[in-house]
């Protein structure tokens, strides 16, 4: 575990070094700090070889590269994204390490970073990624100009040359990542395995339509509050970068209708109601099971000090529906394979 030492204690040293001989020792604290990322047993090992520039055995290299990865994601202000924290290095997994703090993003193939010390912006380098002790070598990383926005994205589709599918390429035990995002608290991507203590009940699985690229699939209905299920065929993409749920505009109104004073803003370009409002919960049907989003989910931000801002929006001009964020975080969603890919869903202990 790495340690941090006091700026206090080396101010104290140096003062010490450059004023006078030591007349008596001197305590330098170490604190314990966790970063969220994991240097498991094989990465250990390899790191005390690679230390004093000896070749590792083949079996703990490989070890070492094609292990499972756990990573912390912690959320933003309302949930707008969940950050994590990724380990680049070069030439090695070891040698030159830095830490970014990236948001994960299963709508694009894109790795972009902001990282001036890797070159100028526009340029492509090739480095190592540890996410949670997942490695991957020889990953492609676009480098870009500034740190806002939507700047330092890892990218995970199942499709092109992105960190999960070089993972799967380079020996991650199973071809599977998974999300369990939480409400207002840190969640987890886990990756190469299902951790079946986040999940309850049986897991839904899905066949992607890949005709696209993205995780895509077709719902087959909703139903709000206590209502009856409405079927609608609803052709959607499950997607950790965009905030919002994005459904089709008859779907948005029926929600909103059982809402008291929610209304469409123009000034908003969406749906907003008073924040003392009570939302009833919204269902969506994926086969046979019922996910459902506790009402409590919608209301995604304040616009003032007596309204918000829904997280239920229309996908008008997208082209297709995205379960986003509001969605994502109420269920435990599993992101599976990449010639054949599919999704699974289960409902989350409370």
């Amino acid at each position: 575990m790495p340690f941090l030492i006091s700026a206090v204690a080396i101010a104290t040293f140096c003062y010490l070094t450059s004023a006078a001989p030591f007349k008596t020792g001197f305590t330098i604290r170490q604190i314990p700090r966790d970063s969220g990322l994991s240097l498991n047993g094989p990465m250990s090992l390899l790191k005390a070889y690679e230390k004093y520039g000896a070749q590792p055995p083949p079996l703990v290299k490989r070890a070492a590269l094609t292990s499972t990865g756990t990573v912390t994601a912690t959320p933003t202000e309302y949930d707008s994204e969940y950050i994590i924290d990724v380990e680049i290095s070069s030439p090695s997994p070891i040698g030159n390490t830095y830490t970014f703090a990236m948001d994960v993003d299963t709508g694009s193939s894109t790795f972009a970073l902001y990282a001036p010390k890797y070159g100028a912006p526009g340029a492509t380098v090739t480095k190592t990624v540890n996410i949670g002790g997942a490695i991957v070598t020889g990953q492609a990383i676009s480098l870009v100009s500034d740190s806002t926005g939507n700047s330092n994205v890892v990218g995970l589709l199942y499709a092109g040359k992105n960190f999960y599918t070089n993972a799967v390429a380079q020996g991650l035990p199973q071809a599977v990542f998974t999300a369990d995002l939480k409400k207002g608290a840190p969640g987890t991507y886990n990756f190469g395995y299902v951790n079946a203590s986040e999940y309850t009940g049986a897991l839904t699985s899905v066949v992607v339509s890949t005709a696209n690229g993205f995780w895509e699939f077709t719902s087959n209905g909703y139903a709000i509050g206590t209502a009856a299920f409405v079927a609608l065929a609803i052709d959607t993409i499950v997607d950790t970068g965009t905030t919002l749920l994005l459904l089709p505009t008859a779907a948005v109104k029926a929600y909103y209708a059982k809402v008291a004073g929610a209304a469409y803003s123009a000034e908003e370009g969406g749906y907003v109601f008073p924040c003392a409002a009570t939302l009833p919960k919204f269902t969506l049907g994926i086969g046979t099971y019922k996910a459902v989003v506790p009402g409590t989910y919608v209301n995604y931000a304040p616009v003032n000090s007596t309204t918000c801002y829904g997280g239920i929006q229309e996908n008008t001009g997208i082209g297709f529906s995205i379960f986003g964020l509001t969605f994502i975080k109420s269920q435990f969603v599993v992101f599976a394979g990449t010639t054949n890919p599919t999704l699974g869903f289960a409902a989350k202990p409370t």
